[in-house]
Parts: C-alpha cells; sequence; structure tokens
C-alpha cells in the first residue's frame, strides 16, 4: 500500500487565504518579524506593465537578478502561459511594487509577455521586515550559494562580522564563508553560465582560483572570454547537452585556457613580419623573431623559389661567417 510522499520544500499556504466576498479579492494576512500584520491582496499585472511596474532588490529577495537567462527559467516559462501556480509576493512603494518573493515568476512573465498575479500589501513594511518575510514565506526555487553569499555580503558591508552574520542568519560560520567566497566571483566569469543554479562550492572555488592565476600574471577575465568564446559558443548551442554536463565542460575550458595563458605571460612574444603578401591564404613567406632567435617560414612556394632562397642564404652566411669557421 502507498504512502502520500511529504511534500519537500516550502509551499505558499492556500488555509491561510480568506476570500473577502465584498470586494471579491483573495487576501492573506501574514505575521512580520516585529510582531505587526500585514494584510496581502491579489492583484493581476497586465503583462505590457510587469516591467515598468514592478521591480527587484537583490538584498531583500535574494535573487541574483542577472542569473535569470532563459535557460534557467524553463522550468517556469514551460507552464507559465498556461497558469501561474503561485502568485509573487509584493510591497507596494513610490518606486512600484517589490517583489520579495517570486523574482523568477517576474522575469518569465516578462520573457513570456504575460500577465503576472502577485499579492501586495500597502503596508508600511522595512527593509528588515521585507527580508525576513522573504525568507520565511519563499516558495520559489532555493537560492544558491552565491545569491546567499550575495544577501550576506550587504550585512557585511554595514560592519557585521561573518560570526554576528552566522547568529544572525541560522547559519554556521563555514556556510557563511562559503556563501561569501562564492558571491566574491567576478559576476562577469558567472555570467557565461546558462543556468548559475548548477554552480556549486567547488565550482565557484574553481573559479576564484583562476580569477587569483589571472590577477597574479595581470591578465584579464576579458582576455580570457574572448580566448575561449569561439570554443564555449560550440557548448552552448549543442542541444543535446544537459545543465551540468555544459557547466562542466564550461569549467575545463576555462581551467585550461587559463593555465596556457599564464604560462605564456612574461615570455618573450614572438614577431612576425610578412615579407610578401598573397591572395591565397595558404601561402606565405613571413619571418618570425622571438628574442635572438628568428625564423624564416614559408609555405606552398615552388621548387624553383625554394631553391633560389636557399642558394641566398648559403651565400650569405658564407660571407659573413666563412671566418668564424
Amino acid at each position: 500500500m502507498s504512502t502520500k510522499r511529504a511534500t519537500i520544500g516550502r509551499t505558499f499556504n492556500p488555509s491561510a487565504m480568506t476570500n473577502n466576498l465584498s470586494d471579491s479579492a483573495l487576501e492573506q494576512i501574514f505575521t512580520l518579524s516585529t510582531g505587526r500584520k500585514a494584510v496581502f491582496t491579489l492583484q493581476t499585472i497586465p503583462a505590457n506593465e510587469v516591467e515598468g511596474k514592478t521591480y527587484v532588490l537583490q538584498e531583500t529577495n535574494g535573487r541574483d537578478q542577472s542569473s535569470l537567462t532563459p535557460e534557467s527559467l524553463k522550468d517556469i516559462t514551460s507552464t507559465l502561459r498556461l497558469q501561474q501556480f503561485f502568485p509573487c509576493i509584493g510591497i507596494k512603494r513610490e518606486e512600484g511594487i517589490e517583489i520579495i518573493d517570486g523574482s523568477r515568476r517576474r522575469a518569465s512573465a516578462i520573457l513570456c509577455h504575460t500577465a503576472l498575479n502577485i499579492m501586495v500589501t500597502k503596508s508600511p513594511i522595512s527593509t528588515d521586515e521585507a527580508r525576513k518575510l522573504a525568507r520565511d514565506i519563499q516558495t520559489a526555487k532555493e537560492h544558491n550559494i552565491r545569491e546567499i553569499g550575495l544577501r550576506l555580503l550587504t550585512l557585511k558591508n554595514t560592519g557585521m562580522s561573518q560570526k554576528d552574520i552566522a547568529r544572525l542568519e541560522g547559519l554556521s560560520e563555514a556556510k557563511v564563508t562559503r556563501a561569501i567566497q562564492a558571491a566574491s566571483v567576478s559576476a562577469q566569469l558567472v555570467s557565461i553560465f546558462p543556468v548559475q543554479s548548477e554552480l556549486g562550492f567547488t565550482d565557484y572555488k574553481a573559479l576564484g582560483a583562476l580569477e587569483e592565476m589571472l590577477k597574479a600574471k595581470d591578465l584579464s577575465i576579458e582576455a580570457l572570454l574572448e580566448t575561449t568564446a569561439p570554443e564555449i559558443n560550440i557548448i552552448l548551442a549543442d542541444a543535446s547537452l544537459a545543465e551540468d554536463e555544459v557547466k562542466n565542460r564550461i569549467i575545463k575550458i576555462l581551467t585550461r585556457e587559463t593555465a596556457a595563458m599564464a604560462s605564456l605571460k612574461g615570455k618573450d612574444k614572438a614577431v612576425v613580419t610578412n615579407l610578401w603578401s598573397f591572395p591565397d591564404k595558404d601561402r606565405f613567406a613571413r619571418k618570425r623573431n622571438k628574442g635572438r632567435m628568428f625564423v624564416y617560414e614559408f609555405n606552398r612556394l615552388s621548387k624553383e623559389l625554394q631553391d633560389e632562397i636557399d642558394e641566398a642564404v648559403a651565400k650569405a652566411l658564407q660571407k659573413h661567417l666563412s671566418n668564424d669557421a
């Protein structure tokens, strides 16, 4: 006999919602961390107004908005045009509706150009109350370690120690350290991963080590990304690869190329001089200088020309070096 499997993760509590028959709007009352109560009313924002009338603050919502790529939102966009299972949670501010829970749904609605359901309160809620409420009622995909770290960095920048942050957030000091390390990796480097939620602490640790190597050799992330772009684009275009395979292959390419760039840094660079211009790109005549060494390079030249070049080199050597023999 099968038993009902327990739901994993947080869920929106429908039993707490009541119909307000006077205005036919759905309402829900939430208790804030300060003990105050706030009434939230269901609103539907038209598709053409979602982006302009709503906004997200990462320090409150906790979700890294730069990570919300079309690839990372496929689990929502595949059904959002038909129905929105859970409304977002928002606070009416002067600037618009601040989304404290449901920023992935908001981004998906903008991407799909569809309306968005939001439970909105007009009650004055402080930033600290909003942040704690967002954490308590999170109905969406759990935040990854970098997103947690970005939120913790906000607290650290106010002067709080990591020990105090750990106590406030109910986390171990080790997890606070790992999360902040993940958040410290350059956003530019992280942005090349289409689904950033696939990145774990080990991955962020590896990316952080690559950044340190680049800095030590006075190399830029831009140079690394430019060098690896053709190969990475091929991987991104391969629809047969799973999300974790894409991540692993990109990290492998970045690791290989960073090591290659670092090994070349500081060495004399070869200076190539073209000796003749050919209409055919497969033919060339050039001189390559590297320090005190120089090499003449030729390709696809006639046997007659090769013989003349050999003869000219032999005469030059005879003229200048015969006395050294």
